[in-house]
């Protein structure tokens, strides 16, 4: 059954049913292409080492396995094969034998090889800052695959958005964007330089005690594993 046409709402809900354990097929067209490792590689931003933002006594890194941990099943029971970067706390190359962005660029060059050659990846992370800043955003690197990375990170989210909507909380859209305009004094995020169609998601902010306390809650983190999900059967069936 394609979803090709389907309203934002009916891809959520499918969603919605792949966790209850009904599946809905995707077209073989979409998966299991020949000649790559799997369909969708899953990047759980950070690690015990690097833990990135916290809120409510949790670290980034924390939320970001969790998420990637819901988002897996659903995307294999609709048909999609896919590799995580990590499944456990640690990182994936020698962290400590580098500083600063070096550091940075080798683990996550590290995690892009960890999930072979896929046709697309999505990196799952929370953001941080001043405790007023609130609200969903999503990244690509328009040098890198650029029409179908931004196409990739326009439906992430809009599904994102929409599943935390549908949840009762109203985030504030703060758009898909290039990565540069986050301001990052390396440039491009090292995560988005595969050559795959690639996209970054900032969730929530963690920082925001709003956002932090809403995290602890295991429904809302299973919505945005929904949205993620949303966004990226959206992407393969050409929304």
């Amino acid at each position: 059954m394609s979803t090709i046409g389907w309203s934002r709402r009916k891809v959520i809900g499918a969603g919605i049913g792949l966790g209850a354990g009904i599946a809905f097929g995707v077209p073989g067209a979409w998966a299991n292409q020949d000649g790559f490792d799997a369909d969708v590689g899953l990047d759980p931003g950070h690690s015990r080492f690097d833990v990135g933002a916290s809120g409510a006594g949790v670290g980034e890194y924390q939320h970001t396995l969790d998420i990637a941990q819901r988002i897996k099943p659903l995307l294999e029971q609709a048909g999609l094969r896919v590799n995580v970067s990590r499944t456990d706390h640690e990182p994936i190359s020698a962290m400590a034998r580098t500083s600063g962005d070096e550091r940075t660029r080798i683990e996550q060059a590290a995690r892009i090889a960890a999930v072979g050659n896929v046709r697309i990846y999505v990196s799952i992370h929370f953001n941080g800052g001043p405790p007023s800043l609130r609200g969903t955003e999503t990244y690509y690197n328009g040098e890198n695959a650029g029409p179908d990375s931004r196409r990739l990170a326009e439906s992430l989210q809009r599904y994102v958005v929409a599943a935390l909507n549908d949840f009762g909380y109203a985030t504030a859209d703060r758009g898909a964007k290039e990565d540069l305009l986050a301001g990052k004094p390396y440039g491009h995020f090292f995560s988005l330089r595969g050559g795959m169609p690639s996209a970054l998601v900032e969730g929530l902010f963690l920082s925001n005690p709003t956002e932090g306390q809403l995290l602890l809650q295991e429904d809302l983190r299973q919505a945005l594993a929904r949205g993620y999900v949303g966004g990226i059967v959206a992407y393969f069936a050409g929304g």
